[in-house]
């Protein structure tokens, strides 16, 4: 369970949340999970803070700094989430990856089961050639089951998406239907197990797609503090020219929560 954090102690999160959305970048992904690591039902403000480092040396030298944070607001009705992330990878004194992304998403709940879905995201990342890239989107959510041990929840939604990719002119935009399927488990007390999963086809051309899949593991290790490691894979059926139409990243880190 997220625990709350009052409008006092919030402020400095805000501006340290701003400064991990502008400071480095998020994962690469064009496909954010927006829908796990969330207090569900804590009314007001809430969410987490977390990062990882990873540095190597000897033949090899690569230092990785990753972080990433999310803020909910949770009313009776609606549920505003903002996501960000970061990543940047050095090697020899180089920079080798950078990207950065933003999430803004709003639910309407029309029931117990139903709810409406409203999202915008912005991202970048020069070293897969997306010198930007846009998207905005409308849809429903359907939560199949939630009890205090599993969830399961679908949703679709339509997705209009604008790129701009380095060293070509001109922008491409797509329409596109955007899927997804979300599960979780409490394996026992303070352990939990998340599975995501989004398949986003062209309306125009079902076989221009993204994919991903993410599963993980969140343990609790002290109050307001747990250790995550997470597994994804996403793809891209049509990705810019030299760049491959899959990526896999596995993270392992701490997220501190208020």
């Amino acid at each position: 369970m997220v625990e709350k954090g009052n409008s006092r102690n919030l402020i400095p999160t805000v501006f340290l949340s701003l400064f991990l959305l502008m400071a480095a970048s998020p994962t690469e992904a064009a496909i954010v999970n927006s829908l796990t690591g969330f207090a569900e039902k804590d009314p007001g403000w809430s969410g987490n803070l977390g990062g990882s480092f990873a540095a190597k040396g000897g033949n090899t030298e690569q230092s990785t700094f990753a972080a990433n944070t999310r803020l909910q607001w949770q009313g009776e009705r609606e549920t505003w989430r903002l996501i960000g992330s970061a990543k940047r990878t050095s090697s020899g004194g180089q920079e080798t990856a950078r990207a950065l992304l933003g999430h803004l998403r709003h639910n309407h709940s029309l029931s117990e089961k139903w709810s409406t879905l409203a999202f915008l995201q912005a991202q970048e990342n020069p070293f897969q050639r997306l010198a930007s890239r846009v998207l905005a989107g409308v849809g429903l959510r359907w939560d199949v089951f939630a009890d205090e041990h599993s969830r399961l929840a679908l949703g679709a939604a339509h997705m209009m998406d604008r790129e701009e990719i380095e060293d070509e002119t001109g922008v491409e935009t797509s329409q596109r239907l955007s899927l997804f399927l979300t599960t979780g488990v409490l394996i026992r007390e303070g352990i939990v197990f998340n599975a995501l999963a989004f398949f986003q086809p062209a309306w125009s051309d079902p076989d221009d797609y993204r994919l991903m899949l993410n599963v993980g593991l969140d343990v609790e290790v002290a109050a307001n503090v747990s250790l995550f490691t997470d597994l994804e894979l996403e793809g891209d059926s049509c990705p810019p020219t030299e760049v491959d139409k899959y990526d896999w990243e596995n993270r392992t880190g701490l997220r501190f929560k208020f």
